[in-house]
């Protein structure tokens, strides 16, 4: 069995970053005790280096493997340079050999700008990393989204080349993607790719009705399932269970398009 807990878009020194949520979440790992944590990036708000120094003593306090990705808001301010000075390198790798998984994380973001993509060279690397581990259960983490959410405002969240990445997904067999960025969970499945998306973990800075969140993944031979966990109040809804590569149940996000539906004024 592997066990991974996905968290992403802390914002720490925002006003709607919540302490209570950050020290809950690092409880909770630490007693449940996941083979990996990975982040998909936005540890910090506006990328300073005071900002850097704090979420770091947090995430010190994780007694877990854990996988950084970098998000839009880490570059912005030349962040990038605290970034691998107090969280990690831009891009890494986490193997699992015991459970024969690997975790691949890669920078999505453009310096100073919200925009993401990989770029050729990245693209190359991470086409290595597949090869390298072919026989692996493989996992791409980023900050940016490769297909485009329902009901997470106007912004562009998808990378500039997320056609070529999705591209390397299938031809290269990544099983699983996890994203951040928009603060919305989410699953779509892609082929027999499942991309995942976090919501926000630690503001309230959240999408309608919903809650600060992260995702336990837990995958078992062919099953796959996934919860969101409520970082307030620790309840669990099912997001998505897949087994032998079917779709049991994947939790819909549409609740803009039944408000349109049910709308008098169109």
């Amino acid at each position: 069995m592997l066990k991974i807990i996905h968290w992403s878009d802390l914002h720490y020194g925002s006003r709607g970053f919540i302490e209570e949520c950050l020290e809950r979440f690092i409880t909770y790992v630490n007693c449940s005790k996941p083979d990996a944590v990975v982040c998909t990036g936005d540890f910090t708000h506006k990328g300073t280096k005071s900002e850097y120094e704090e979420v770091a003593n947090f995430l010190k306090k994780i007694k877990v493997p854990m996988l950084n990705v970098i998000g839009n808001h880490d570059s912005i301010n030349n962040g990038i340079v605290f970034f691998e000075r107090y969280i990690g390198p831009r891009r890494n790798i986490l193997t699992l050999n015991e459970k024969k998984a690997v975790i691949i994380g890669v920078k999505s973001t453009r310096n100073n700008t919200s925009e993401g993509e990989l770029g050729d060279e990245q693209l190359e690397w991470l086409i290595q990393q597949l090869i390298r581990n072919e026989r692996k259960f493989k996992i791409l983490a980023l900050h940016h989204h490769l297909v485009a959410l329902p009901n997470a405002g106007q912004k562009r969240s998808t990378l500039v080349d997320a056609g070529e990445v999705l591209q390397v997904t299938q031809e290269y067999g990544v099983d699983l993607v996890l994203q951040g960025h928009r603060h919305a969970p989410h699953a779509w499945q892609f082929g027999e790719t499942s991309l995942l998306y976090c919501g926000t973990t630690t503001t309230d800075k959240v999408r309608a009705e919903e809650n600060p969140s992260f995702n336990e993944i837990v995958i078992y031979k062919d099953k796959m399932n996934v919860n969101i966990v409520d970082t307030l109040s620790l309840e669990k809804n099912l997001l998505i269970n897949k087994e032998q590569g079917k779709i049991n149940y994947m939790k819909p996000r549409n609740d803009l398009l039944n408000h349109i539906v049910g709308s008098n004024i169109f």
